[in-house]
């Protein structure tokens, strides 16, 4: 391994051109090529000659991309690269054996290129067949000796008939009132906007039907921003990932969920896989969402494609990934309800599960409203500020210091910060120039709830049961907003503070239900 790995270094000094095309990202494909429907990002794979090398000559330059993201395909303008050498493509694979698969650090001791390469100088000897072909058959063995089982070679025609495969766009329309049909065939970087922009010009009040038959995707990043669109903040993480080197990486998005809540059913099958199962797993975790259809492919491993000098191709595992809540889909997801045949009959099944609350049990509820920790949600006590996006998520009121309107700091400036499902009271205070610092947090996220158990929709009564009845815990029922805010004085609601405690509750005039709890620094 000596040797291979001194003359690996010199791999990454050129960049190999493969049927003009060297990175595929996030490409469209449909359901029926092979049972892969899309490809991931290719890397480039690095050359390996010296640049005076006359055996090991460079590629030309890769042809640049039509459009961000989506491969062109190899132009009859553009000509092919020579054939390289035998032995080639081996090393290459060898290489990422090394330095790209999930199972490197077995493999590194294991795989060695002197040993492999004269293996293949023995199979190809007085074998009639072109010598690509007889490397060709190593490699696949190769893949099976060493590799992941869901490793995979592609040969050059395979694998170029992949990349010119037809990408048919997301589809979107109306299939009953107020439900939205969205068909998504692959996962990719602009999936979550393309979504997006659809939901804003349509009323989907009555629910959502996702079609992920088919589906496909390869970057966590692109999953997670997905299944926020339908997952409120409370749930994180969207994903996990586990690399080569056993790191964990939790995936979450900053998307606005602007269908959370909403009645969601996720349609299935046989073909749906790698994110797009995990994409499916981790909507079915909430309680609005029901999943139908077949049992979906494993996805325990996520894959990578990359690109041989030959023109040829591998699929190799790169890491483990999971649902944001711990779920391996080593045997794939198995739906909620079972749907065949073929056509309306899926759209028809998805309309009726609309129709009718979820069938499956909404889980446990968990505390984000933390006492000790002075934390609400995804916000801090005492955080400053100035870095809160409020012209995506809300608006603003401004009570000045002079006003001597505010309530708890008349002395100082007073920000309140509108989010969704959040309301910060953040106080300039006098010699600070720029910051607020928010002193005062409610939320009104329906799945809100105290270490306690006293949650959004609580009655009075629990309330005080728990954290105590007038004259207890420094009860008052001072209304924390300002004259001259769009909360002040409003007839639908009143307020408890528990000045000893920093916590806070309003209520909805009538039924005498938490409608939002807040903490604050005692004394503010």
């Amino acid at each position: 391994m000596t040797g291979f790995a001194a003359t690996s270094r010199h791999w990454c000094k050129r960049t190999i051109g493969v049927w003009g095309i060297l990175t595929v990202v996030g490409g469209i494909l449909p359901s029926t090529v092979a049972g892969q429907s899309a490809l991931p990002p290719v890397p480039v794979v690095p050359s390996l000659g010296e640049p005076n090398d006359p055996v090991l000559a460079p590629f030309p330059e890769p042809v640049p991309l039509a459009e961000p993201g989506i491969p062109t395909a190899p132009t009859d303008a553009a000509p092919l690269p020579p054939r390289e050498p035998v032995g080639l493509d081996l090393r290459h694979l060898v290489s990422l054996f090394i330095n790209e698969s999930l199972d490197a650090g077995s493999q590194i001791a294991a795989v060695s290129y002197n040993d492999l390469y004269t293996r293949l100088l023995a199979r190809g000897y007085g074998d009639p067949r072109p010598p690509i072909e007889v490397e060709y058959e190593l490699l696949q063995e190769i893949l099976k000796e060493y590799g992941d089982p869901v490793d995979r070679f592609w040969d050059p025609e395979a694998f170029k008939s992949l990349l010119n495969r037809p990408r048919p766009p997301l589809q979107a329309q109306v299939i009953a009132p107020r439900i939205v049909y969205l068909a998504v065939p692959d996962l990719t970087p602009a999936t979550a906007q393309q979504i997006r922009q659809t939901l804003y010009t349509q009323d989907y009040s009555r629910g959502i039907l996702l079609d992920l038959r088919g589906s496909v995707g390869y970057d966590p990043q692109v999953v997670a921003d997905v299944a926020r669109l339908f997952l409120p903040r409370s749930i994180h993480p969207l994903l996990i990932t586990e690399d080569r080197f056993g790191e964990s990486t939790a995936w979450n998005s900053e998307n606005l969920p602007i269908a959370a809540g909403i009645p969601l059913a996720v349609l299935v099958d046989g073909n749906t896989r790698q994110g797009a199962t995990l994409l499916a797993a981790q909507l079915g975790s909430s309680g609005n969402t029901i999943v139908l259809g077949q049992p979906t492919q494993g996805s325990e491993r996520q894959t990578q494609f990359f690109a041989l000098p030959s023109g040829a191709a591998v699929e190799l595992a790169v890491a483990n990934w999971k649902t944001g809540d711990g779920r391996s889909l080593e045997q794939g997801l198995v739906p909620l309800q079972t749907v065949n045949g073929e056509g309306t009959l899926w759209l028809n099944a998805g309309v009726e599960a609309l129709a009718v609350p979820p069938r499956r049990p909404t889980p446990p509820p968990r505390p984000t409203v933390f006492l000790q920790e002075g934390r609400v949600g995804r916000f801090e006590l005492g955080m400053d500020t100035r870095n809160v996006d409020t012209h995506l998520l809300g608006n603003v009121d401004q009570i000045s210091a002079e006003s001597r309107a505010n309530v708890f700091q008349p002395n100082s400036d007073l920000k309140l910060f509108y989010l969704q499902d959040y309301i910060l009271f953040t106080y300039r205070h006098p010699g600070i120039i720029d910051s607020f610092f928010a002193n005062r947090i409610y939320t009104t996220h329906p799945e809100a709830m105290t270490s306690e158990g006293i949650r959004i929709g609580s009655t009075y009564t629990e309330v005080t049961e728990v954290y105590g009845k007038p004259g207890e815990n420094g009860y008052n029922e001072i209304v924390p907003y300002p004259k001259g805010s769009r909360e002040y004085l409003r007839d639908d609601r009143y307020y408890v503070n528990y000045d000893a405690l920093g916590l806070a509750f309003a209520f909805e005039v009538g039924s005498n239900r938490v409608s939002a709890i807040g903490l604050f620094k005692p004394g503010n």
